[in-house]
């Protein structure tokens, strides 16, 4: 990868061909004015190229003399080989470097390497296609149809056991003499007592099945169209859960289905949500309906009920029983989904009420049960969800988080879409900011890390005391007094995309204290539960709705996650997505899912006698215990004592 280097900050570090040197300066924590979120608008993150060429973005910001003397617009400007850059006086607004030393981008895991931790044995899909060429009948081979392609399918695939139902057969002599006595036959391996047909095709139609795998998460929902000849992802969308016009967490939603007519809404606003991302994935992968073979659903517990139109009401009151942890295999079309009448959609199984599906997928795409050492993964969502162990044994425990992460129930908040403020530094003099954007667009919101940064960035120059509050004594032109009470305007209304302020309230602040505090508080919990200190595990695995650029030292500043040496960190993205990916290409895949469900202990924090006391010492930043967190209480020294020499 090529290397850049700021001088006079002597200070590199590499980074993709092709990436901005604006991310450059991010990555390499020198700090530079922008705040148009990286779109070459405001013209203020000027750099000077010194040695090495840059691909440059043309911009009417820069004057010809200025571009004659390797003046270009960081945001702009990609790097393409090795580069030294000259930050000049009137792009730093007074700052310093903060720290130097570069860091890279968080690795986020590729399917492949998740793959590469999986032990699958290569087995088919649990709901595929399978081709059987079956004899003619004759005089002498009278025997049924039926009889003719179970035969055929103990013959040609070492099969036993198969099952029809009354539709299939209706199909049989039709699909069986149209296709001169070869059909594509869509059958379903969901146990090992034997498998049964969901659909008939005339022919040979096995070049063309494909799955869905669905992340039903309680804000937003993904999915992915698999081809199941390739393993190949052909097309990806998301969108909000339309559920939560009804409510934006959980409990909300187990209250409204409880309303007449509550529970057939909630259904059918999940289910008309995937059918639209469906669609339009579809759509651009020249894929028909008909040729879906099934749905891998993964969500949490209640999520899982809404999507199967069962109560979930139960769920709320002691002693919280759901009304199943496993889902049997259905038709989509009966849940209202796009498909053909042999699509089937398979949900993965809910270890407990507060547990679901989402984690099940999750723990196996992270290889956690081939692997012999201690690991922590953590899904960072609406609700946190924690599991802790290895090939022989798991414990989880799960607590309600709030939309912050993901954009909710913040005044500017968004989720991780084009225009979403996603990195953000601050100069610790001004507080000026630096921002980047998902996508270089003009910034319409702020997302989850970049709501992390913000915050953090805040409390590191002084403007944040420990309990949240702004610093009264903060001389800024950026905090002022709001409608709402004390605010941070990060982006003046000129510069934004929506033509007003976007600001942090301290409202915002306490949502998002509240959300760390809860992750905080369950990974001690199941720590203090089997034993270990964090330094014993051997590696955290972080998925969830986070990019690739979020800042493990100002997740660490806000206290939101253990003080353990950095490296141990792994991210793995959307591991539900991708947990469900697995499931819809392995019937293996699928048994070991089972085998998760039924391994994990749960711990319920609700009843737990010290999670409320270790919740409440979490809400601080970064803890009331500032033992826990040395690096950052030296980092914030460090930052507080550059402020008062500037």
């Amino acid at each position: 990868m090529p290397r850049v280097t700021f001088i006079p900050d002597d200070v590199s570090v590499s980074v993709e061909t092709g990436e901005s040197l604006l991310r450059a300066a991010m990555l390499a924590d020198v700090l530079v004015t922008a705040s148009c979120g990286g779109d070459g608008t405001c013209g203020k993150c000027r750099m000077v190229v010194e040695r090495g060429t840059v691909r440059a973005g043309q911009s009417a910001k820069l004057s010809d003399a200025q571009t004659a003397a390797g003046y270009v617009l960081g945001c702009l400007a990609e790097v393409v080989e090795d580069v030294f850059v000259r930050i000049p006086v009137e792009s730093r607004a007074g700052a310093v470097p903060l720290r130097g030393g570069g860091r890279h981008p968080n690795p986020i895991l590729a399917p492949e390497e998740c793959a590469a931790r999986v032990a699958d044995s290569g087995s088919p899909p649990p709901v595929g296609k399978r081709l059987v060429r079956m004899f003619a009948p004759s005089l002498s081979d009278n025997a049924s149809d039926l009889t003719r392609l179970c035969q055929t399918i103990r013959r040609d695939h070492g099969l036993e056991g198969v099952t029809v139902s009354l539709p299939v057969l209706g199909q049989l002599p039709a699909a069986a003499r149209k296709g001169d006595w070869t059909v594509t036959a869509v059958v379903a391996e969901l146990a090992d007592t034997g498998l049964w047909i969901a659909g008939l095709e005339p022919g040979d139609t096995t070049a063309r099945q494909f799955a869905v795998a669905v992340d039903v998460g309680t804000t937003t929902v993904e999915v992915a169209l698999v081809d199941l000849t390739s393993g190949a992802v052909v097309a990806r969308e998301a969108e909000y859960n339309a559920q939560t016009s009804r409510g934006e967490d959980v409990i909300t939603r187990v209250i409204y289905g409880t309303r007449p007519e509550g529970l057939r809404e909630l259904h059918e606003l999940v289910t008309h949500t995937i059918s639209v991302l469906v669609t339009s994935a579809c759509g651009k992968a020249g894929v028909a309906f008909e040729e879906l073979v099934c749905y891998v659903a993964a969500g949490n517990t209640v999520m899982t009920h809404l999507l199967f139109g069962v109560t979930p009401a139960n769920i709320r009151t002691s002693p919280y029983i759901p009304a199943a942890t496993e889902f049997p295999c259905v038709c989509a079309t009966d849940l209202m989904l796009p498909g053909g009448p042999s699509t089937q959609v398979i949900a993965l199984p809910c270890p407990a009420s507060w547990l679901g599906g989402d984690i099940v997928a999750g723990v196996l795409a992270s290889g956690i049960p081939w692997r012999d050492e201690l690991t922590l993964f953590v899904d960072v969502g609406t609700n946190g969800e924690m599991v802790l162990g290895n090939k022989e044994w798991l414990v989880a425990c799960s607590c309600s988080a709030g939309p912050a992460f993901e954009g909710g129930g913040i005044l500017h908040g968004m989720r991780a879409a084009q225009g979403a403020v996603e990195q953000v530094r601050l100069d610790p003099g001004t507080l000026e900011p630096m921002i980047l954007t998902i996508g270089g667009a003009k910034p319409l919101g702020i997302c989850g890390s970049g709501l992390i940064d913000l915050v953090s960035e805040l409390f590191l120059a002084g403007a944040i005391e420990r309990n949240g509050v702004f610093a009264t004594a903060t001389d800024s032109p950026r905090l002022r007094k709001g409608a709402r009470g004390p605010e941070y305007v990060l982006v003046f209304a000129e510069e934004s995309g929506t033509g007003d302020d976007i600001v942090l309230t301290e409202v915002d602040i306490d949502n998002l204290m509240r959300a760390k505090a809860a992750i905080f508080a369950g990974i001690s919990i199941l720590t203090e539960c089997v034993d270990v200190d964090f330094d014993a595990i051997h590696e955290v695995i972080i998925a969830g709705g986070f990019g690739h650029y979020l800042d493990l030292e100002r997740v660490t500043t806000l206290g939101m996650m253990p003080e353990i040496a950095p490296e141990k960190y792994v991210f793995i993205g959307n591991s539900s997505l991708l947990g469900a990916r697995c499931v819809a290409s392995s019937k293996g895949m699928l048994q070991m899912a089972r085998r998760v469900s039924e391994m994990i202990t749960y711990i319920d924090l609700s009843v737990n006698a010290g999670f409320m006391e270790t919740y409440v010492s979490a809400t601080f930043l970064p803890h009331t215990d500032q033992s826990l967190f040395p690096r950052t209480e030296k980092l914030l020294a460090e930052r507080r004592a550059l402020k008062a020499v500037m």
